[in-house]
């Protein structure tokens, strides 16, 4: 849900210029503001690694006073500091969906040492008494109740790029080494710091169970954000499991003055109002500062996992139509009896319904629901809310019922796709919802029966215009007509449509291609942005493989010339890493890939050299043994480099590596694997996974290749026992063969089908085995992978680690391997295709594809467009997978 408040550009900064107007004319001080924070700092600052550090928390209202009070402290005592610059950071910041860690930090001010510290604490702490903000999570409060806050963390700090191949500005311990500067949502400061104040040691988390009012045992968290937690609890006085939220204060407030408290409060009036249609009040109180309130627990899933469940066994035929019918006939009542109650509900949308066995549907989370007219912040779940009501101002009265109408339709759309209404945003012009709804029921028509059935239905829901769209009562007497035997013509796609989704798709890389940004070449995700910007995860090197295809496959000198352009900006910053990492996508092994291509197909020597040099400057040998991160993907490289140059030494280096994942097996009964050391400085430290990226299908890909290369039956043995262990561990049901992603990993959970630690992740794997040994056992694993992968195509969003790419690529591995009984293969990554084109969005008259969101965009290979390229260019025209060896 997007809970747009009122966003203003109103600046804070003049503030601090008032108060920095008023020093002597010999005070010197430096004021610097980028898209979020403005920074103030004296020009005579000391350097300083770490220490302790004072937060400030506001409200939206408090934040003027808060800045003005705190800034008159700060620069008179000479101390460097920041703060949000403008209003609308200030209501991002104190937002209920914001990280429950960094939540409130308004202001945050670097002490020069301890005793300034303690000086600064005091007095910033009088000054503000009486002002309200948050408390901050990962703080302690200087004063119980005060808005002043401290924890230990890094100011200039020490710059590092991790194992796990992002840079961290990382604290540095007593001995000289280095640690992550967590931001927890806790008071967890490094067991060698010191405190500063005097108050109780931290200590880790309780282990008894949390008691409230003295009756209700929590049992467990359902969900926890900025705004409060909520919590699965056992009632002492009924034994009955109850549903418990809670709101923290000052928290999720705009303009008003209400804040997460209100909206709960609210809530708990609409629960009585809409009683019988979800959950029963039970009883709504404060306690400690925070408001909770206490409700039934409803049964069932919600409508997002039960269709998610049952589309996956049901694959592509879709849900039954009759129990389709029925659900969205209960749907229908449902709604008319929050509307014959005078309520709009204003988020009817999957994860806000609750199906129980026997298709009773119920509502749950009513915060947004309210009387027609009523004046309120606009607040939806993106897909489900009507345009006339995402047109309207950010505050301003609530719609009429017809905009609940167009979610039913929306909900529908998802009842019978699995496709989330969500898309991502066309600009500048905006086709219908319902436009775009058709195309995947058109898709999906031939073989979906409620999805040819309900079209008409979901069109009528869906209108643009609330005047003509559909009520309910038209839905029901629609399910009263004698069904038409095709409702839902079918949409076109062909072999044309997919060349243009990728010219259009090149277009949009060549855009945004920035060769004179220094420090990233394209548009990459929030978190692959601080990533290393040469790698082929979020890198420059996944796009140049992905151009470097495209030119060798389309020619002409706009792509050439991209090639050339962008394999400089990646060989200048080769020097940037003086120790490179291994790993094949998140390491250099994959950047030495990309330049070798590109230097050949360019007939570049210089970059041939480059690509040599860093290929034999990767190390081999690793704790961490995986193949996106680790040794495996520094092996499979040498293999490559052995294969395209013949030069022995890879051959030799690849040979180290494999001896070295040998001895770093685990062997545990009749399984083998490969763990990354728990002492290991690495976020994936202890895992014991099956999948390709981080696991036993990774390791073996390689293993098999290296065994078959340098003639070594031992690598052969292991990669056999790899596939054994992956057998024994598959899950076989109405869905085909899933995995889930760790040894420790309750069976069911993680992300099951995708390359990352998935079905076309092992499937890649295992169809290589096949290909080596011919067994019938290997090969049935096969085919349930790739069913596997095809029947969840609707519920998967394009891209290649954790979606519709990287399973097509498997697709069309199983395609290549089964020689003439390949074509049902290649058919189904054709599906696949289709499923991608589905969810383009139309980004000045080119159809883009999103990343693995399915609502954002970025030119990252393995998580957004130039890995979907990538499937999309050897569907169309064959060739080798990118980043492996032939089998």
């Amino acid at each position: 849900m997007l809970d747009q408040g009122m966003p203003t550009s109103f600046p804070l900064r003049g503030l601090v210029e008032l108060v920095l107007a008023a020093q002597p004319p010999h005070a010197q001080w430096n004021v610097t503001e980028d898209e979020f924070w403005c920074r103030v700092r004296p020009e005579d600052t000391p350097a300083r690694v770490q220490g302790w550090k004072l937060h400030l928390s506001a409200t939206p209202l408090s934040a003027p006073e808060v800045l003005h009070r705190a800034a008159q402290v700060l620069i008179r005592n000479g101390c460097a500091f920041k703060f949000a610059g403008r209003a609308e950071h200030v209501l991002e910041l104190t937002g209920t969906r914001y990280d429950r860690a960094q939540c409130g930090k308004f202001i945050t001010a670097y002490p020069h040492d301890d005793d300034q510290f303690r000086a600064l604490a005091g007095e910033l702490d009088q000054v503000t008494a009486g002002l309200p903000g948050p408390a901050i999570l990962s703080d302690r409060p200087v004063r119980r109740g005060g808005i002043v806050h401290y924890r230990f963390g890094a100011f200039d700090g020490v710059s590092v790029l991790t194992n796990d191949g992002s840079y961290q500005v990382r604290l540095r311990r007593p001995d000289g080494s280095t640690m992550e500067d967590a931001r927890r949502p806790a008071f967890t400061p490094p067991p060698w710091a010191d405190l500063p104040l005097p108050g109780p040691e931290p200590t880790g988390t309780a282990s008894r169970p949390v008691l409230i009012r003295d009756r209700y045992v929590v049992r467990e968290a359902i969900q926890h954000s900025s705004g409060g937690g909520v919590y699965r609890a056992s009632d002492r006085h009924t034994d009955a499991d109850v549903v418990i939220k809670q709101a923290r204060a000052h928290v999720g407030g705009g303009h008003t003055g209400q804040d997460a408290r209100d909206t709960l409060r609210a809530e708990a009036v609409t629960l009585t109002q809409l009683a019988g249609l979800g959950p029963d009040l039970i009883e709504i109180f404060d306690q400690d500062g925070h408001t909770f309130l206490v409700e039934t627990l409803v049964p069932g899933l919600s409508l997002a996992s039960w269709v998610q469940e049952r589309s996956h066994a049901y694959g592509t035929d879709g849900l039954p139509v009759a129990q389709v019918i029925t659900l969205a006939e209960r749907l229908c009542d449902l709604l008319d009896e929050v509307h014959r109650r005078g309520w709009v509900y204003r988020d009817f949308s999957p994860n806000n319904l609750m199906v129980d066995a026997d298709l009773t549907v119920r509502l749950i989370d009513p915060e947004l629901a309210v009387r027609p007219g009523e004046w309120v912040f606009l607040s939806h779940t993106p897909g489900y809310a009507a345009p006339e009501y995402l047109a309207a101002r950010n505050f301003a009265p609530a719609p009429p019922r017809e905009a609940d109408h167009f979610a039913l339709g929306a909900v529908l759309f998802y009842l019978v796709t699995g496709v989330n209404a969500g898309f991502a945003p066309d600009d500048p012009v905006v086709r219908p919802a319902a436009e775009r709804m058709a195309t995947v029921l058109g898709l999906q028509a031939p073989h979906n029966e409620a999805a040819r059935r309900l079209a008409p239905v979901i069109a009528g829901l869906c209108a643009p215009d609330p005047a003509a769209r559909w009520d309910t009562a038209r839905v029901r007497h629609k399910f009263t007509e004698t069904p038409a035997p095709a409702a839902a013509p079918p949409a076109r796609w062909d072999a044309a449509i997919r060349d243009h989704l990728v010219r259009d798709g090149l277009a949009q890389l060549l855009l945004e291609i920035d060769t004179g940004n220094d420090k990233r070449l394209g548009r990459s995700t929030p978190f692959g942005a601080g990533t290393e910007p040469g790698n082929v995860q979020h890198g420059s090197a996944g796009l140049l493989s992905t151009l470097t295809t495209a030119s060798r496959i389309l020619a002409g000198p706009a792509l050439h010339d991209a090639v050339a352009r962008v394999a400089a900006w990646t060989s200048a910053r080769l020097g940037r890493t003086p120790n490179p990492l291994p790993g094949l996508t998140f390491g250099r092994s994959g950047t030495a890939w990309a330049l070798l291509d590109a230097g050949r197909h360019l007939e570049d020597d210089a970059l041939e050299r480059a690509a040599v040099e860093l290929a034999l400057a990767v190390p081999v040998r690793w704790p961490n043994p995986d193949l996106f991160h680790g040794a495996a993907g520094a092996g499979l490289t040498q293999l490559h480099f052995w294969r395209a140059t013949g030069r022995p030494e890879f051959l030799h280096r690849a040979v180290e590596c494999a001896d070295g994942l040998l001895e770093a097996a685990e062997y545990l009964d009749e399984d083998v694997f490969w763990p990354v050391p728990d002492d290991f400085d690495s976020n994936l430290a202890g895992l014991r996974h099956f999948g390709y990226a981080h696991g036993v299908a990774g390791v073996g890909t390689f293993l098999l290749a290296a065994g078959l290369d340098a003639g070594r039956p031992a690598y052969l043995a292991a990669a056999e026992r790899a596939g054994s262990t992956l057998i024994r561990a598959a899950e076989l049901g109405p869905w085909g063969a899933r995995w889930r992603p760790d040894r420790s990993s309750p069976p069911g959970t993680g992300m099951r089908y995708h390359l990352c630690s998935g079905s076309s992740g092992v499937g890649t794997f295992l169809v290589r085995l096949w290909a080596h040994t011919r067994d019938p056992q290997v090969w049935d694993l096969v085919t349930a992978a790739a069913d596997a992968v095809h029947r969840t195509r609707w519920t998967a969003t394009p891209s290649v680690c954790h979606g519709l790419a990287g399973n097509g690529e498997f697709l069309l591995d199983v395609a290549d391997m089964a020689g003439t009984e390949g074509s049902p293969f290649r058919d189904r990554a054709d599906d696949l295709a289709a499923a991608m084109y589905a969810r383009h969005a139309d980004r000045g008259g080119l159809m883009v594809l999103p990343d693995e969101t399915g609502q954002r965009f970025s030119t990252d290979y393995q998580v957004g467009l130039a890995g979907n390229l990538a499937f999309l260019l050897r569907l169309g025209h064959g060739g080798p997978r990118p980043w492996t060896v032939p089998a």
